[in-house]
């Protein structure tokens, strides 16, 4: 067997210099353009995020300003219903005072064509009393009196109306002239005012006498009886 000879080759020190620096570079280069597209990805990404980031401010904001006029057309529409039942409230509490103000009206009629035709008593009367109490007013009375008289004369009666309250205390009766009205009666007188009641007086009756100089006409005394207020 023959032995092969030995070949002696010169020293090349900077080839494998080269090969690293090369190997270096290409890897750099490798590194460099995977991480320029990475970063180009991660920018295009950003840009969508962005994008989409503007657009959802846009809506947002577009929903809040339909939600904000949405807001005020209920409060509208609420304070519509608010008024629109109050005022059918007020309207249905007017038409039954009305309705009520004609059945009194009717029966005023009725009894004003009883005494005109002579069908009541003939005689001059204090006929009715009513006391109603003012709503912002506790201490203060609306009055009204109807005075009746059915005989056949041409001339009114004239004189005055005393007004007298009868109050409750301990020891002797205590009484006092609340007011004074013109009487000028034919067949019926209606007659109308306000009585205040001095602090700490209770009432227990009232009297109204009718009066023409010195000679007392007729009189009659009411228990304090005072009808509820009608509502507002």
């Amino acid at each position: 067997m023959l032995d092969r000879p030995y070949v002696i080759h010169p020293r090349r020190p900077y080839r494998c210099l080269l090969l690293v620096v090369l190997s270096i570079v290409l890897t750099a280069s490798a590194i460099v353009y995977w991480g320029q597209r990475w970063q180009d990805n991660q920018l295009e990404k950003l840009s969508g995020l962005r994008s989409q980031h503007a657009q959802m401010l846009a809506e947002n904001q577009r929903l809040t300003e339909e939600n904000r006029q949405l807001q005020e057309q209920l409060m509208g529409i609420n304070q519509m219903q608010a008024l629109q039942q109050a005022t059918d409230s007020k309207l249905q509490t007017e038409l039954q005072l009305l309705q009520d103000r004609v059945i009194d009206l009717n029966k005023e009629l009725l009894f004003y064509q009883n005494i005109t035709q002579g069908n009541a008593s003939s005689e001059l009367q204090v006929r009715e009393l009513h006391l109603r109490q003012v709503v912002d007013e506790p201490s203060s009375y609306l009055y009204r009196i109807v005075l009746t008289q059915g005989k056949r004369i041409t001339k009114s009666i004239k004189g005055d109306v005393l007004i007298t309250l009868n109050l409750q205390g301990s020891g002797e009766a205590q009484s006092r002239l609340v007011e004074t009205q013109a009487l000028n009666i034919r067949h019926v007188q209606v007659l109308e005012g306000t009585m205040k009641l001095a602090e700490n007086e209770q009432p227990d009756s009232i009297r109204v006498m009718l009066r023409q100089s010195d000679k007392t006409l007729t009189e009659r005394t009411f228990q304090w009886e005072v009808t509820s207020s009608p509502a507002s």
